[in-house]
């Protein structure tokens, strides 16, 4: 009974253990049937559209593609806990450091003022964190 009891246990700790790491399993995604989707940010103005890709519960980790529509503007702003990868795949984003167009690589450091963005057209990028995610808008205008 004892040795049933310990089995048990150990089998409940190691399920306990693999849902805390989450699955470690490759897998394809074909992105064009995934739905965009508003981005469930409530500081900046409403337009922005996601696909989510695969979330790292572990490492607070995420990827997505992120779709601006032509005209929006998000504002300048900052991130405490993570920073962030762009890669812009289509379209024309204005930025301060100028146009940001397909092949473009920005990265964003954990409390570094960036933005704000312009799409001039309708853009659609990769995005990618490495920390949990969180938005602090430096100038709402």
């Amino acid at each position: 009974m004892k040795k049933t009891l310990l089995s048990l246990g150990l089998t409940v700790l190691g399920l306990m253990l693999w849902a805390q790491k989450g699955p470690q399993q490759s897998f394809l995604l074909k992105t064009e049937t995934l739905k965009w989707s508003p981005m469930p940010i409530t500081v900046i103005p409403p337009g922005l559209q996601h696909k989510p890709l695969h979330e790292n519960k572990r490492n607070n980790t995420q990827t997505a593609l992120v779709r601006f529509p032509a005209g929006y503007r998000e504002p300048r702003h900052y991130h405490t806990t993570c920073g962030h990868s762009l890669y812009i795949l289509k379209g024309r984003l204005q930025s301060p450091d100028g146009p940001l167009t397909p092949g473009s690589f920005v990265y964003s450091a954990p409390h570094e003022r960036h933005g704000p963005f312009l799409a001039e057209q309708e853009t659609e990028l990769l995005f990618f964190t490495d920390g949990p995610f969180d938005f602090f808008v430096d100038d709402p205008k």
